[in-house]
């Protein structure tokens, strides 16, 4: 009966070192994840291609994370729900997110990956638009969430233009395409990049305008600062050594990891 207990015992400090070790292991392993929200229709930024996501600002963030010796593990959804998993904390930062002041108030900012623009896209067939001008009093097309709609309306003072909010840029393109609405609003390098990869019956009109710093937010924690400050280090390195510009020429043919003002 004591040989039983006693084995009992045993098996019983086994069991609970077993699952020490293992929370411990996990913990290890976790600690070496980055969580990352992106979107499954953000061609050239990120996009499925062979079950794999690929894209700029997949590489990009991946060589920074390979840095500093991180794992990246991408978490898909649409930018609504990418948004609130980062409200939730359920992924620690977002991919093709713009520093502004309103998110500055709630997140902390890595260095500046790189800088978007920008830019009215219309039909093909459309020869009335041209600049921002044209579309005052008409209807522009917008991805809910994004930060194009504040950019645009810093751009109209008066509250000239009517912002129509989609769930997803694939039926802007479409309603654009038909004149069902007069414009869409996006990244213009982005825009550029889907018009001559991907067909999408558009074309770019009018100068690039309202250059904003894309950069990686975390939630504001003492861990996270140690974070950034290891981030920006690697942003550093990859901008001097060439891989950031390498990158961007690879997708778009110039270089947008620099600001306009210093081209």
């Amino acid at each position: 009966m004591r040989k039983r207990n006693w084995l009992i015992v045993i098996l019983m400090l086994l069991l609970l070192s077993a699952c020490g070790q293992s929370a411990t292991s996990g913990t290890a392993e976790d600690d070496n994840v980055i969580k990352i929200g992106a979107t499954p229709d953000g061609y050239p930024q990120y996009y499925y291609e062979n079950n794999e996501l690929e894209g700029f600002s997949v590489d990009m963030i991946e060589a920074i994370f390979a840095e500093i010796g991180y794992e990246v593990e991408w978490v898909v959804t649409d930018w609504t729900g990418v948004l609130a998993s980062l409200e939730t904390g359920k992924i620690d930062t977002v991919a093709n997110f713009a520093q502004t002041p309103e998110r500055e108030e709630k997140y902390s900012f890595t260095e500046a990956y790189y800088y978007s623009r920008a830019a009215l896209g219309v039909a093909k067939d459309n020869d009335t638009i041209h600049s921002l001008e044209d579309v005052k009093g008409k209807q522009v097309g917008n991805v809910t969430g994004s930060n194009y709609q504040n950019v645009l309306k810093e751009n109209d003072p008066n509250d000239e233009i009517e912002i129509i909010n989609y769930e997803t840029a694939d039926v802007i393109h479409q309603d654009v395409a038909s004149g069902k609405v007069d414009a869409f609003v996006t990244g213009r390098e982005i825009l550029l990049a889907q018009i001559k990869d991907k067909g999408i019956p558009l074309q770019v009109v009018g100068e690039a305008f309202g250059e904003k710093l894309v950069s990686l937010p975390f939630a504001k924690t003492e861990e996270n600062e140690a974070l950034i400050a290891e981030i920006n280090e690697a942003v550093e390195t990859l901008r001097a050594d060439g891989t950031f510009q390498d990158l961007s020429m690879e997708w778009f043919d110039e270089d947008v990891t620099i600001s306009q003002d210093e081209q």
